[in-house]
């Protein structure tokens, strides 16, 4: 990476030089940079996990006033769905009430990465979670599952507020990273790999 940053500093450099009228070998121009290897998934252990769940718990515990009960809820029902489910920040954005079966545990995701349709089966902690969301939820003028003042949570929202838990908790935690998370723990349990692409949403 400090190598390929370099490298794209110099030839910026060379760039200004070029346009100052200096003659400047083509050759250093079109240089290519090491190519970085993939980089496995970060994901958070068991440990961790269970000290976001716990933060998350106790903000709930503590919550004084029907709007900090609503957040509450509202922040556990998303970290669930991230965690148990496996879900994209965008999927968890987007999701409606109608794409939500309690009863049957599962959910289905519309339209996600790369257009496709998918169903999520869900833990029977992640329904109660959402339930406990959706009970207090209150009426919008959509049909979003989650609200922050009437209108759809988005993204950022649950990015912020999953990085302050994360910062209680003394975890460093994304979405993304708690997708990873759900992977790994299926995979640890002897989930088979092209089972996990099928609920992951992955195309490979």
């Amino acid at each position: 990476s400090s190598v390929n940053q370099e490298l794209r500093n110099f030839q910026a450099f060379l760039k200004f030089l070029q346009e100052q009228e200096f003659l400047i070998p083509q050759g250093l121009l079109r240089l290519k940079g090491p190519k970085q290897p993939e980089r496995l998934p970060r994901f958070l252990t068991d440990g961790q996990v269970c000290r976001l769940r716990d933060d998350l718990d106790q903000r709930l515990v503590e919550a004084g006033t029907p709007g900090q009960r609503r957040d509450a809820l509202l922040d556990r029902a998303a970290f669930y769905l991230l965690w148990h489910g496996g879900l994209r920040v965008s999927e968890v954005e987007e999701l409606r009430l109608e794409d939500i079966d309690p009863p049957g545990r599962r959910l289905v995701v519309r339209g996600g990465k790369g257009r496709r349709d998918r169903a999520v089966y869900l833990t029977g902690v992640a329904v109660a979670a959402v339930e406990d969301y959706l009970s207090v939820r209150g009426r919008g003028p959509i049909e979003h599952v989650f609200l922050y003042h009437n209108l759809p949570a988005s993204k950022d929202l649950f990015r912020n507020r999953l990085k302050a838990a994360g910062e209680r908790a003394g975890v460093k935690v994304t979405p993304h990273r708690l997708r990873h998370t759900y992977a790994t723990q299926l995979v640890n349990a002897g989930c088979r790999i092209t089972s996990l692409q099928k609920l992951l949403g992955h195309q490979r």
